[in-house]
């Protein structure tokens, strides 16, 4: 097996390090600052928006909710053909089911007495925490094995660049 080839390092001393940790605070300063901008611009334009937006979506609503008790009212004209086509769109009937339930525990029970479990959704998923508490005999066993190792981390401290 191949060993990983160790990059050669650019920053040469601890000072250096030290000043890079500094570069990304104040990197991160900026991110920040330009993010927040960013989103009190965006947050000014869905506020105008939503003001601009509010009565015509009040009116559509109105004008949907006419539409369909008009059309509900005139039930008897839709015996034979269940739509009317008209110059800026259709209206109509259209057959809708729907299943009700009441105690979803109970219909799921009755549905594995009645060998329709096809009905029923499961879902199996991966949990690595759980999978965690085993040690590595029992994840051999099962085909998974545990991995360790040390990885290098900065952490920069942004209270020492705000003093």
């Amino acid at each position: 097996m191949a060993k990983k080839k160790i990059e050669t390092p650019v920053l040469t001393d601890w000072e250096q390090v030290n000043e890079a940790l500094r570069d990304l605070i104040e990197i991160d300063q900026q991110v920040y600052l330009a993010e927040a901008t960013m989103n009190n611009q965006i947050n000014q334009l869905k506020q105008a928006a939503e003001l601009k937006v509010k009565p015509l979506l009040a009116r559509k609503e109105k004008l949907e909710k006419n539409i369909l008790i008009f059309t509900a009212s005139r039930a008897d004209e839709f015996k034979v053909l269940k739509t009317k086509n008209l110059t800026f769109g259709e209206v109509g009937f259209r057959k809708s089911t729907s299943i009700i339930v009441r105690n979803v525990k109970a219909i799921i029970e009755a549905l594995k007495q009645n060998r329709m479990t096809d009905c029923i959704k499961v879902t199996e998923t991966l949990n690595k925490e759980e999978l965690e508490k085993y040690d590595d005999v029992a994840l051999q066993k099962i085909g998974a094995k545990r991995k360790t190792d040390d990885r290098p981390f900065f952490k920069p401290s942004i209270e020492r660049i705000e003093a």
